[in-house]
């Protein structure tokens, strides 16, 4: 449920403009019936979750209710009401959301999308109290056969803590009538800005639970290490939440990961509010891999995944991110219970939890605010803005980036080339023999694919991070399990546009590293140095051929390449032979700042490279800044060194792309300040130079080529809870952007009407949405774009 309050009603049509977006706050559940399975509804008190229906004993025939899924406003289902007799009153047929909870004395905004099956019909939209005082209502308005948004504002301006909100369908003229109801939103937006602050150690604690202080921080945590699914008897803590006002609020955890890392960065909390069965795995929500994760400046907004280390304290927040695949959503509160109990369960010793904090859903929040009860801001403000496109946008080059959870956040929206870290080596991949863990590597590919941007798979053969199993097979069966493998990479992703087959065969070949157990020890399998010195390359090059798809473009990848003419011509030989088989179409060297030093012949390499009329790919990017510096001298030396090398490598001719290897904290050279954003959001001087320097030199536009869409993307992509499609059009115009299932079936339009010129946004919620791809289309007056989005729920 999180960030969708953060959006607009996405409910057509409407004019898009500036100070449409809407802070809601549901205090309804089921507005969009998703809840409920599609078919016709025969218990009228308890059929629909969050909804009562009422037919008076007056109507002369039975209305028919029933929970459809075409049409829809939004998400899958919407309620169709059939009307096929009428009563005397308005209020002979109704559908009521109820119960709802209230604040007396706030005001509460409304907002409901209608439409009829055929002709017109005219219903009633109220809000009241159980002895028929009514706060609000839309009298006898028009629906038509176009979906319509009805909208109010309405004040409960007396005592009452729990309304109605009633639908009235029997008017003159309705008789014979399908009228469909979906997307009510009844939220308020001012109530519970604060954040709930509770501490931890003052909780109840059970036997297996420990406190303790750390200098001046007190904190739980595991008596002993646990495991499993549940915490176990003994093994909980409850704590009481006295919240402001009803509503969605996310769940936020101040933590320590100590010195034992991943053997300790792992607990449990209730999957709702109230008393949880300790050994019941579905009450709980295990949460993991909080090593490298969360926030430790608490000027920062806790909103990403974040990548703060261990050994300090942090913030993490639980319903905006997965960690370690545990399910990411809200809590609602009741207006009936404004101080709910709530639970935790400890799982490892090496964790200390010290506060957990709840916070309005649709607000963000610092650490500091958190950290003392303060108010969330609406926006996030202080920051720099993230482009509305990829860099690279404008060039034939592509400016990429790797995936791992710690670079996912806003990657999308500077980036559009992906190749996986860690997730594609094979060692990741089959760690148990005939075991595959595709996950990570699903997500990485989606990303790339779903964002109409290249992927590059690294890596089928390297000399690090092989299955361990494979080291003692003999070579027989070490060849058939490497042709196992490329078949499955081959099978499960049809459409790599670049496959690196051999990493730094310069320098890791899988030959036996008794010190690296991880080193594959398959080299004789492939055929060993043979009479070419390179055959092992070679084997593997022909084998995926003859395996992968003829479009897919077979790469070597290896380091030091560009610091040395030396090691390219070394380098140069292995291609020349790959070449001369037809085994080759891209050569990839890796662009790590160890090998970009002043003085190192970049161009000189590059050039010699070129001679093969291959093209080139810098494959693994990064510049390092001064950890023992100063942050301005750190900054600055960071951005000497890009403002050197970065030009050489871009406007280079044979260079088809370049991947940054990594640009966030938490990748593999974090230590030596080579991340390009700070975890509040921040640019650093080289990344705002970066862009500059792109627009500067990025190619113009050729004249008498109007076009109507500049753009259009998504970001984040895949997603979990909510997605922001964004496009730009070149000229006012008529437009629509609707999403569509894979039958082609539309099920939620964003935006329909007239647009102005220029970027334009619209949130994309997968609330109702099932796993899976959809296609966006964007129609703007004759042209049409489309791109696939996909929806990751747990």
């Amino acid at each position: 449920m999180t960030r969708l309050m953060r959006s607009v009603l996405l409910v057509a049509p409407f004019m898009l403009g500036a100070g449409l977006a809407l802070a809601q706050v549901p205090i309804n559940t089921n507005g969009g019936f998703e809840a409920t399975a599609p078919g016709v509804v025969t218990d009228l008190q308890g059929g629909i979750e969050g909804w009562l229906l009422d037919v008076a004993g007056s109507v002369s025939a039975p209305p028919t209710f029933e929970i459809v899924e075409d049409p829809v406003a939004q998400g899958t289902r919407a309620l169709a009401v059939t009307v096929d007799g009428l009563g005397p009153n308005a209020f002979d047929i109704q559908a009521i959301a109820a119960p709802l909870p209230v604040v007396p004395g706030t005001t509460y905004q409304y907002a409901v999308s209608a439409r009829v099956a055929s002709g017109d019909a005219t219903v009633s939209f109220t809000v009241g109290n159980q002895a028929f005082r009514e706060y609000g209502r839309l009298n006898e308005e028009t629906v038509t056969e176009q979906w319509q948004t009805f909208r109010f504002e309405f004040t409960v301006d007396d005592d009452e803590t729990e309304i109605r909100a009633p639908i009235h369908f029997s008017a003159a003229g309705n008789e014979g009538a399908v009228i469909y109801v979906d997307g009510l939103r009844i939220f308020n937006e001012e109530g519970g800005r604060n954040a709930i602050v509770l501490d931890a150690e003052m909780g109840t604690l059970g036997d297996g639970v420990t406190a303790g202080d750390d200098a001046g921080i007190g904190y739980v945590t595991a008596a002993a290490d646990g495991a499993g699914s549940a915490p176990g008897a003994g093994r909980t803590v409850s704590v009481s939440a006295p919240f402001e006002a009803p509503g969605w609020y996310d769940l936020y955890a101040r933590i320590y990961v100590d010195a034992d890392g991943p053997a300790g960065d792992s607990f449990f909390h209730g999957t709702t509010f109230g008393p949880r069965d300790p050994d019941a795995e579905a009450d709980w929500v295990t949460v993991e891999r909080l090593l490298i994760a969360g926030f430790d400046d608490s000027e920062d907004y806790v909103d990403g995944a974040g990548q703060a280390l261990g050994d300090v304290w942090k913030w993490v927040n639980l319903s905006e991110n997965s960690y370690g695949g545990a399910a990411a959503d809200s809590f609602f509160v009741a207006g009936d219970n404004l101080t709910p109990s709530f639970e935790i369960g400890v799982r490892e010793a090496g964790l200390r939890i010290d506060k957990l904090a709840f916070g309005r859903s649709d607000l963000f929040f610092r650490g500091t605010a958190l950290e003392t009860g303060g108010e969330g801001d609406d926006v996030k403000t202080g920051l720099d803005n993230p482009p509305t496109q990829p860099l690279a946008t404008p060039f034939d080059t592509f400016l990429g980036m790797i995936y791992s959870q710690a670079q996912l956040q806003d990657a999308a929206r500077y980036w559009n080339q992906v190749t996986p870290e860690n997730a594609g080596k094979w060692g990741s991949v089959e760690g148990t023999r005939d075991v595959m863990d595709w996950r990570e590597l699903d997500i990485a590919y989606a990303l790339a694919k779903d964002n109409g941007n290249p992927f590059r798979f690294h890596v089928l053969v390297w000399g690090r991070q092989q299955p361990l199993w494979m080291a003692s097979l003999p070579p027989e069966e070490q060849l058939d399990e490497l042709e196992e493998w490329f078949r499955a990479v081959a099978d499960r992703y049809p459409d790599i546009d670049f496959l690196e087959v051999v990493n730094e065969p310069l320098n890791d070949p899988p030959t036996n590293q008794p010190d690296d157990p991880g080193s594959g020890n398959y080299f004789n399998a492939l055929g060993g140095a043979g009479d070419t010195g390179w055959d092992w390359v070679l084997t593997a090059f022909q084998m995926a051929r003859d395996i992968f798809p003829p479009d897919t473009k077979l790469m070597i990848n290896d380091f030091n390449i560009l610091s040395s003419t030396s090691n390219a011509n070394r380098y140069l030989g292995i291609v020349r032979l790959l070449q001369q088989r037809g085994l080759i179409d891209a050569i990839g060297v890796q662009g790590h700042a160890f090998s970009t030093f002043q003085g190192s012949p970049i161009t000189q390499v590059l050039d010699l490279l070129a001679d093969t009329d291959l093209p080139l790919q810098v494959t693994e990017f990064d510049v390092d800044g001064n950890p023992n510096g100063t942050a301005a001298q750190s900054d600055a030396a960071q951005l000497a060194t890009m403002q050197r090398v970065f030009p050489l490598i871009w406007e280079h001719p044979a260079v088809e792309g370049v991947t940054l290897w990594g640009w966030r904290v938490g990748h593999w050279r974090t230590d030596l300040d080579a991340f390009l954003i700070r975890p509040s959001g921040e640019e650093r001087p080289a990344l705002m130079w970066m862009r500059e320097y792109l627009q500067t030199i990025a190619p113009a536009n050729e004249p008498g080529q109007p076009v109507e869409v500049v753009r259009l993307a998504s970001y984040p992509n895949p997603f979990q809870r909510q997605a922001e499609i964004a496009y730009e059009l070149a000229t006012p115009t008529d437009a629509s952007v609707v999403v569509y299932d894979l039958l082609g079936r539309a099920v939620w339009t964003l935006a329909a009407g007239p647009h102005a010129a220029g970027a334009h946004t619209v949130s994309l919620s997968a609330d109702g949405l099932a796993s899976g791809v959809y296609v966006v289309r964007l129609q703007a007056g004759s042209e049409a774009q489309t791109l696939r989005v996909t929806v990751l729920r747990e």
